[in-house]
């Protein structure tokens, strides 16, 4: 018997995650939220989020899927268990979201979501939520495999997860507006071994075009450590101003990483209220600096990261930590500044 939540689950034969809790409690301060009447739980195996989300989070109308007859047998035992009747598909979760639409579609699986975006994007009326675990192609540590699931193309840098955080948004979003529909991001982040975004979407042709202004390009000096963004519209600087060519990686998703009305919403309270703060107080801006991999370069020992944050908003740069790490921080300051900054730090 496994409790988590106000769920009680057996999950014999099933693959269930303990690692993934804490994005699960996340979810349920986020559904909590969300004025979803509908939500499917496409790739259910236990079925513990769904059923989380039911007794948690108050969805009324919660169906679940997955491909595996004995997955269904152990999600039924569940609903069984913590007291819910439910609609339980046998199903290929990519077949049945192209027959059925949702208010909510919540895309969970074991490895990357990339086969199952297009159908996703289909069916989800109002949320569309999407976990990642294939981060090895997403951030750049396996170039191939990202362009072959998500058609974009990175390298690992010091700020690989939000590359790979907004490589995933831009698949997400360039598949939606094949439908006339749009998609903006309530929140996201990236944690341990998995990537998840929560995305509003909506039905509007206009609005579905204007997304691709937030589309583009990072164009990044492996030398100096100089990046800039490009839209897809623009065209491409070849060489950064140490003389080195840029490499560019994208199309990802150049826009927001939360929306900051909806995340002042959320409990700020235990751990998953220090993601949502850390969330909160970012500022925004493409891309962040590692204070590690700057001083490295520097040749010199770190100093604390409070210290260069404060230092750079006293001469007049927005600077915050970020949702991504604790020797990370974002700035408006370009790569020259911030070490100059940095290398006048007493130590």
């Amino acid at each position: 018997m496994i409790v988590e939540g106000r769920a009680k689950i057996i999950a014999e034969g099933v693959f269930y995650n303990p690692r993934m809790k804490f994005c699960r409690d996340a979810d349920m301060e986020i559904f909590r939220h969300l004025d979803s009447k509908s939500y499917l739980d496409a790739l259910s195996a236990s079925g513990i989020r769904g059923i989380r989300a039911h007794l948690e989070a108050g969805f009324d109308r919660v169906e679940f899927n997955d491909i595996s007859s004995s997955a269904v047998k152990v999600i039924e035992r569940n609903l069984s268990l913590n007291g819910i009747e439910a609609v339980v598909h046998n199903r290929d979760a990519a077949s049945l979201m192209r027959e059925r639409s949702y208010e909510h579609v919540d895309l969970d699986p074991f490895g990357s979501p990339s086969e199952f975006i297009d159908s996703a994007c289909r069916s989800a009326k109002r949320y569309l939520s999407i976990t990642a675990t294939d981060t090895s192609a997403l951030c750049g540590s396996a170039s191939i495999s990202g362009l072959r699931k998500y058609s974009a193309f990175a390298e690992k840098t010091e700020y690989y997860h939000e590359v790979g955080l907004r490589m995933l948004i831009g698949k997400a979003v360039r598949e939606i507006t094949k439908y006339d529909r749009y998609a903006e991001v309530l929140i996201s982040w990236a944690r341990e071994h998995y990537y998840r975004v929560h995305l509003k979407t909506g039905k509007s042709s206009r609005k579905a075009g204007k997304m691709y202004e937030k589309i583009g390009y990072i164009l990044h000096c492996r030398k100096c450590r100089n990046r800039m963004t490009i839209s897809v519209f623009d065209t491409p600087e070849r060489a950064c101003v140490c003389g080195n060519e840029f490499r560019m990686y994208g199309p990802l998703w150049l826009g927001e990483l939360h929306r900051r009305d909806f995340v002042e919403r959320l409990n700020k309270e235990g751990d998953t209220g220090k993601l949502f703060s850390a969330i909160e107080n970012e500022i925004e801006t493409i891309t962040h600096y590692d204070i590690h991999e700057i001083t490295k370069i520097l040749q010199i020992s770190p100093p604390g990261l409070d210290a260069v944050i404060e230092r750079l908003r006293d001469e007049g740069y927005r600077a915050s930590r970020t949702r991504f790490g604790g020797t990370s921080f974002k700035s408006d300051a370009d790569i020259q500044t911030v070490k100059e900054i940095i290398s006048r730090i007493p130590r």
